[in-house]
């Protein structure tokens, strides 16, 4: 039994409570979802005999304070069914399948029900699967609300028997009205309370869109403001009032985590250090764990600054190993200086765009052509004498560069990674370039989609280099025949003609200091300088040898020139072959 009155009852209710739309039309920021012929309008009208169709089920499902309850009871209302109200946060299984029996108790006696779950997202799946005939068999109308994605939380089977209603979060404005309404209606604050424009703005930014914690922030802050004027006096509700009331603590849902983590990495992305920031802070107060922002700073470091600053990646590392190692609160400095550096660094995401021509040319493309004889490494004898690792030219016996192709068979060259003119990666764009001219001389088929073939061709130098073969079965002194195999001299004369040919090369080559094959070796004190190299060979000897040749900039990062290949001693190239490994 009560020990208040009704009327005593409904003023002890919450303004929240007290202030629910009484109409589908009063609901605030739902245009879409209380339109003429939305399935909640279709729910709320009177069933007859005429009434061929209707949703038996709806899902409602959107941020906190956004009217799912409000919405339930005005169609159970419009529609003269009874509500049968029940939240999954408590609900026991006996508890569910004794209000079904009431439903079809009331079925009997031609009353028709709607059942509403409140927070259907905790719900356990045993007790999902207990609506499924019910539902299915329509005993009732089913309404559910939750705040959680419905995929991710409900099963199948109920999702599939359900229409799907999206509320939204209430805008500034539709807050507003609802605050100004509450301050002046009758079932509120009946007129006793003024919002100051700076008081009201503050409320509805603490609210983050839900419109029963606005109400409540406005009734603790009035309570406040009232309690400083005598009776029957107008109080002014300031900022203070609603600072002394407002919670410290901000909703944080799945969706908010995911939402704000976009946020936050696409401020990273965007440079905007202070939105940074805001974001980091924002999610580590409302209770975030750090080491899911330090993950996003790797990521962002690596996808988005990538080859345009190399130490944005090793920051990023280190601050996710401080919050490993410190936890919270001390890792929020280190942290935040990742996030910050990652975001002022240029970007450049090179490398993303290079992984993924590369994957559509595997996946899509069907450019999955066997490895090439020279570049395997044998695993037994077998193979070994199958010929796998044999061809094989190391670069470090050869100054640093050789040219060999590395691409599959039936692959030509491909270009993946195209550097960009920004931050540090602008100065990989002539060495990158030097390098894809030299080390196959094949012309380069750009497989982002442009037609960006490689204009210059091999160097003069490794042409000739090529074309030679060194005595007694060396390897190819430029490169690999087609088919992964040396090319053995015919005879010593045969070496000796190679030979003449790349001393006539190297000559012309020093005379053209601005071959990119046979580029100065760089003075390291005078970054402006190109001395020519003095190429000597020994006809007699066959020990030519061109050296990868730099210019130093003047920012200290070599600018590489084509580099050439060199002939391969005769008495060494079993070594090579050996170390095909």
């Amino acid at each position: 039994m009560s020990f208040y009155s009704d009327q005593a009852q409904e003023h002890l209710e919450p303004l929240a409570e007290r202030m629910r739309p009484r109409r589908l039309e009063d609901v605030m920021g739902q245009e879409e979802v209380t339109a003429p012929g939305s399935p909640l309008r279709l729910m709320a009208q009177r069933t007859t005999s005429s009434t061929i169709a209707i949703p038996g089920a709806a899902l409602l499902y959107g941020p906190p304070g956004t009217g799912k309850t409000t919405l339930s009871q005005l169609v159970a209302q419009d529609s003269g069914r009874h509500l049968m109200k029940l939240s999954a946060v408590n609900l026991h299984t006996d508890d569910l399948v004794a209000t079904l029996a009431t439903i079809s108790r009331l079925r009997r006696r031609h009353e028709e029900c709607i059942l509403f779950i409140d927070e259907v997202h905790r719900m356990p799946r045993d007790q999902q699967d207990i609506l499924l005939p019910v539902i299915e068999k329509r005993m009732m109308d089913f309404i559910a609300a939750t705040t959680e994605p419905p995929s991710s939380c409900l099963a199948p089977a109920l999702l599939s028997r359900c229409v799907i209603v999206h509320l939204h979060k209430l805008s500034f404005e539709n807050l507003e009205e609802i605050l100004d309404r509450a301050c002046v209606d009758e079932r509120g604050l009946k007129g006793a309370v003024r919002l100051d424009p700076e008081a009201r703005k503050l409320i509805i930014v603490s609210s983050g869109g839900d419109a029963r914690r606005a109400l409540t922030t406005l009734e603790a802050a009035a309570s406040r403001a009232i309690a400083t004027v005598s009776d029957g006096q107008v109080s002014i509700l300031k900022p203070d009032d609603v600072r002394a009331v407002v919670s410290d603590t901000a909703s944080y849902s799945l969706e908010d985590q995911n939402n704000m983590a976009s946020a936050f990495i696409k401020s990273m992305r965007g440079s905007d250090p202070d939105a940074t920031i805001y974001w980091a802070t924002r999610m580590l107060d409302a209770g975030e764990d750090p080491r899911f922002l330090a993950r996003r700073v790797v990521i962002t470091a690596a996808k988005d600054v990538g080859m345009a600053d190399p130490a944005a990646l090793r920051t990023a590392m280190s601050a996710w190993e401080a919050v490993e190692r410190l936890g919270m609160p001390d890792a929020r400095t280190p942290l935040l200086e990742a996030a910050v550096y990652v975001a002022v660094a240029p970007k450049s995401d090179s490398m993303f765009e290079a992984a993924k021509a590369a994957s559509d040319d595997i996946r899509i493309n069907g450019m999955r052509g066997d490895v090439p004889m020279y570049l395997r490494t044998p695993m037994d004898d077998e193979q070994q004498k199958e010929g796998e690792g044999a061809g094989y030219l190391n670069p470090h016996d050869f100054g640093g560069f050789v040219q060999q192709s590395y691409m599959p068979e039936g692959v030509g060259r491909r270009v993946y990674y195209k550097p960009k003119d920004s931050g540090t990666e602008h100065q990989l764009i002539a060495w990158v370039d030097s390098l894809r001219k030299f080390n196959d001389g094949t012309p380069a088929v750009d497989a982002t989609g442009g037609a960006a073939a490689d204009a210059a061709a091999t160097a003069t130098a490794g042409e000739a280099a090529a074309a030679g073969t060194a005595a007694d079965g060396a390897a190819p002194t430029g490169g690999v025949a087609p088919t992964g195999e040396a090319t053995p001299a015919a005879s010593a004369q045969d070496a000796a003609a190679a030979q003449q040919s790349a001393d006539a090369a190297n000559a012309d080559a020093d005379n053209n200091a601005g071959n990119a094959a046979n580029a100065s070796v760089a003075n390291a004190d005078t970054a402006n300088s190109n001395t020519a190299a003095n190429m000597s060979s020994n006809a007699a000897s066959a020990d030519t040898v061109s050296s990868a040749s730099v210019n130093s900039a003047t920012d200290g990062f070599p600018r590489a020139v084509a580099p050439r290949a060199r002939h391969a001693e005769p008495d060494n190239v079993s070594d090579h072959v050996e170390e095909a490994a």
